[in-house]
């Protein structure tokens, strides 16, 4: 046995029993029984723990040590897979079992007590246990130390390399240059109207129709299924099972359809992945915000433009006929985009959509530095909503409960959708340079040219490359605001006719 199928071994089984928690965690948010979430808090932790312990077990490190004399001789993408795996398990041989335990234990109990809060709209419900998951995250941070800034190890799980320091001036760039092209748009918003979004769309056809949209855009539904949860969300158990959520709200056509196409666009991106990766932890995303690049050019790029609905407003006027009676793709394609700001990220628009990133960066980044509480957060979350945005939560439901992401330990994460959004701008110049009528297609419903390019360029690589790595192969240049804002900005000025 060669020290690479040694070391297969171990990533099958890390893998196959991270797949199986998936399982579990997909299932509570989707179909168990409320009465469930303490026992689903236990079945988790142990998975967890098991998966700890086989990346860090004698056999995992024996596994390790013989890979690392072999790396410069293996093929270039099983090197990149071992060293992506090394990686992990350094990281991992830091963290006690007993945390990792703990907190996989905690995050169980407090996506519960965060659904719970929210429903009841009181933050105090969901406050004891956010308390103890900061803690858990800052001891972490400590754990595995190697940052300038306590947040650095947050960001590094999400987008490996990225420091606070990185962030920071181009979050601050990518603010003034969203507030710039804001305050030129905001005397014409009466020129945009978006109540046709507001009227009454059946549940069932809502769905419907969205399920057929993802089916055009390339997601294939005999690798991949859809349910409804209180937050959409993709998960995946292997390139071939991937499972989307979505939520409908009777009276916002927005929810369901873009949700959809957004978690789509996570799908298409696993399902996308080299076969050659399977049971590997590099049969993934490279990262969150690479990730997000994905689900975002989809949902934004190509689903909010004038293109793709001339090609999909006769599909959605057939579903509601009666709503959409007055509407011409012209007029819908301007209500879609409509930029102004608003209480919920999920249902933002591109513009102001990073104001909302930016606020929650700025608020893990001081929870984790220790300068703010967690008792402090509806507060000082209601004042840079109205700083930022001009807009104040009536309650904590519209405020700071509306997002799951901190009930799930997931600190660090907010900042991929805005990486995101950068990373698919500069995606999207590059595509179009190298298919020069790919708006045509789209216009033309012809997704196909759209998906391969994806595939070739990102898809097929899973976690073989880091963030900085497949942008600059991409794009030949690092991660810049400069292409999200000149798109952004091009799309504001046809939208509100400046």
């Amino acid at each position: 046995m060669t020290s690479y199928e040694r070391l297969t071994k171990v990533m099958n089984t890390v893998v196959d029993l991270g797949a199986a928690a998936s399982v579990l965690g997909w299932d509570q948010e989707t179909f168990m029984p409320d009465g469930a979430v303490e026992a689903r808090a236990e079945q988790l932790a142990t998975l967890s723990g098991l998966q700890h312990h086989h990346m860090v077990n004698d056999e995992a490190q024996a596994a390790v040590e013989a890979v690392r004399v072999d790396l410069a001789s293996l093929p270039e993408r099983k090197r990149r897979v071992a060293e992506m795996f090394i990686r992990d398990h350094e990281r991992d041989l830091k963290l006690p079992e007993s945390f990792v335990l703990d907190m996989a234990r905690t995050a169980s109990l407090a996506q519960d007590a965060w659904k719970r809060a929210k429903a009841k709209s009181d933050f105090t419900v969901f406050q004891p246990l956010l308390e103890k998951i900061v803690d858990l995250k800052r001891q972490e941070s400590s754990i595995l130390g190697g940052g300038e800034h306590p947040y650095d190890a947050m960001l590094d799980t999400y987008e490996p390399g990225l420091t606070t320091a990185q962030l920071t001036p181009v979050f601050d760039r990518l603010q003034k240059g969203t507030k710039e092209i804001l305050d030129q748009i905001t005397p014409a918003q009466s020129a945009v109207d978006d109540l046709v979004l507001y009227r009454s769309y059946p549940k069932d056809r809502q769905l419907s129709v969205a399920k057929t949209i993802i089916s055009h855009l390339g997601f294939s539904g005999t690798t991949g299924r859809v349910d409804l949860s209180e937050h959409p969300f993709c998960t995946h158990f292997a390139h071939t099972d991937v499972r989307l959520t979505t939520r409908i709200r009777e009276t916002d056509l927005r929810s369901c359809l873009f949700g959809l196409i957004h978690e789509a666009g996570h799908g298409m991106y696993e399902q996308g992945v080299s076969a050659e990766l399977a049971r590997t932890p590099s049969a993934q995303g490279a990262s969150m915000g690479i990730h997000e690049s994905q689900s975002l050019f989809w949902e934004n790029v190509v689903a909010r433009s004038e293109e793709f609905w001339s090609w999909a407003f006769p599909i959605l006027r057939d579903a509601f006929p009666d709503q959409l009676k007055d509407q011409s793709v012209q007029s819908f394609y301007r209500a879609i985009n409509k930029m102004q700001p608003s209480l919920n990220r999920v249902e933002s628009d591109e513009l102001t959509y990073n104001l909302h990133i930016i606020l929650r960066f700025e608020l893990e980044r001081d929870l984790m530095a220790g300068t703010i509480s967690v008792a402090e957060i509806p507060e000082i979350w209601n004042q840079k909503m109205h700083d930022l945005l001009g807009v104040m939560p009536s309650n904590d439901a519209e405020g700071c409960l509306q997002d799951v992401h901190w009930s799930f330990g997931g600190i660090g994460y907010f900042p991929s959708y805005a990486l995101g959004k950068l990373y698919a701008a500069m995606e999207w110049n590059v595509m179009q340079q190298e298919i020069p009528d790919v708006r045509d297609r789209i216009a033309n419903g012809d997704f196909t040219p759209v998906l391969s390019w994806l595939r070739l360029k990102i898809h097929d690589y899973g976690r073989t490359e880091t963030p900085n790595e497949i942008i600059q192969r991409i794009a030949g240049r690092p991660l810049t605001e400069t292409d999200f804002l000149s798109y952004v900005s091009t799309k504001a000025h046809h939208v509100y006719g400046l």
